[in-house]
């Protein structure tokens, strides 16, 4: 199997091996970028606009299948369950439309979960406040 290997632009460690689903899923997170540098197996380093067809591949849909008995998760059937045993040959699936976020997009996404999280943190001690009786 491929093992990829990721660049970091603002520290000098290299970050892997990640198999090919997991550098999909980093370039739908916006950690890897067309200009983040990448290296398979043993290669050189090269710019990630390079691999041909990866942001492609990364915005098509993601199919999981999933036992009919006991719900975990299984490869593509026919496959036996690891957990119950079962013989599956037609599982739930699961289909997840996949984008790919960027920094900026990034950036607004944490900001805002920061800006909630503060808002509920205010909210609580303003409740805990009137809760305290006044001595």
């Amino acid at each position: 199997m491929t093992k990829w290997f990721i660049q970091r632009a603002d520290s000098a460690e290299d970050l892997g091996p990640f198999r090919p689903s997991e550098l999909l899923d980093l370039v739908r997170s916006g950690e890897v970028t067309s200009e983040t540098m990448l290296r398979k197996d043993n290669s050189p380093w090269f710019a990630a606009a390079d691999v041909g067809g990866l942001f492609e591949a990364a915005m098509r849909p993601t199919i999981r299948y999933f036992c009919p008995q006991c719900e975990t998760e299984v490869s593509e059937p026919p496959v036996t369950c690891p957990k119950c045993d079962r013989d599956i040959r037609r599982a739930k699936t699961r289909i997840t439309e996949n984008t790919i976020i960027s920094r900026h997009e990034q950036s607004v996404a944490e900001q805002a979960g920061s800006s909630v999280k503060k808002w509920l943190h205010r909210k609580k001690l303003s409740r805990e406040n009137k809760d305290t009786p006044k001595q």
